[in-house]
């Protein structure tokens, strides 16, 4: 497969596909379910399913090549990418920072040793995740010691891939990776200071996430992959306690990212979602999942939505949205 001189190697004969409710032939590299009566098992989150278009996400490829489970870590291989699921018990009593630095050295170290070392998507699900005081906020905790497993491992800023963290209240930690033997393209938000470079008021290491990350596929598209996104500017939170004015300013967020990644990568297709695009809602407050559905629906008529109960990792933020669309 030849490679695009503008944006590195893609994948080699192996196309990663993202449907709901997967209907047609093929193999899940990774599946979602977000539901308990799901229609087929896949990954749990851990968190209340509000409701929407899906119950599960399948992450789907022509065939898998292997798979298994070594060190605590359950992995899928197709081609040139991994993915690679971890799990802990976790009561919110638990240290974040020692957890989150054994979940990420464990899953990085098979990753490494499956020649599929660059990260390309990350899940993180913890509960009381707003819980503590200061930099003993439990999310703040768990920031600090992903940083420190990711630094040791020799990953740098630009390396950091899309990311999404998630507070529940299910005794566990969460953390689900998509690795590759070439990295993918991570896009930042004009409207955005990168996550990795928010200042020391956020705690004493940065979160670390690329606001998205594009995946080229064999058949010349780009999967595009974007973080948990809120009402953030710059690294500031807008609106505190206003969902409707928080939903606005994330639809705001979402049109700069996907401008800016149609731009970059010559993906006129990327400007919006289209029919085939998916997105997660992850909402503090039940009561707010009709008003968060109703929203998305005027603003990307058609696009497949799915609700889930989840506490965002600052306290002030009401929702978050994550997606993932190709063009």
């Amino acid at each position: 497969m030849a490679s695009d001189p503008r944006y590195g190697p893609r994948l080699q004969g192996m196309a990663l596909e993202v449907q709901a409710d997967p209907t047609v032939d093929g193999q899940a590299l990774a599946s979602f379910a977000f539901e308990d009566a799901a229609p087929a098992p896949g990954l749990k989150l851990g968190l209340p399913f509000l409701g929407g278009d899906f119950k599960t996400e399948c992450w789907q490829v022509e065939r898998l090549d292997n798979e298994g489970c070594g060190d605590g870590v359950s992995w899928r291989q197709a081609g040139d990418l991994l993915f690679l699921s971890w799990q802990a018990r976790d009561d919110g009593t638990v240290n974040p920072c020692k957890l989150a630095e054994e979940g990420y050295t464990r899953l990085l170290n098979l990753a490494r040793d499956h020649q599929q070392p660059c990260l390309l998507r990350a899940w993180n699900f913890l509960p009381d995740i707003n819980a503590g005081e200061g930099d003993l906020e439990r999310y703040r905790q768990f920031c600090l010691g992903r940083a420190m497993s990711l630094e040791r491992a020799g990953i740098n800023l630009p390396e950091l891939c899309a990311g999404t963290a998630i507070g529940g209240h299910d005794p566990a930690m969460r953390i689900f990776l998509l690795t590759g033997s070439r990295p993918g393209i991570n896009i930042e938000n004009p409207r955005q200071v990168s996550a990795y470079r928010y200042p020391r008021i956020y705690g004493p290491r940065s979160p670390s996430f690329a606001r998205a990350t594009a995946l080229p596929q064999p058949d010349g598209q780009m999967l595009l992959m974007i973080s948990g996104t809120a009402s953030v500017v710059g690294h500031e939170t807008l609106h505190e306690g206003d969902l409707i004015a928080q939903l606005d300013e994330i639809e705001r967020n979402l049109r700069a990212l996907l401008g800016e990644s149609a731009a970059r990568l010559a993906r006129p297709g990327l400007k919006t979602f289209g029919p085939d695009a998916l997105l997660r809602a992850y909402v503090r407050y039940r009561d707010d999942w009709p008003a968060v559905r109703d929203h998305l629906a005027r603003a990307w008529p058609g696009v497949s939505v799915v609700g889930l109960e989840g506490d965002i990792c600052r306290t002030d933020l009401l929702v978050e949205i994550e997606a993932v669309c190709a063009g």
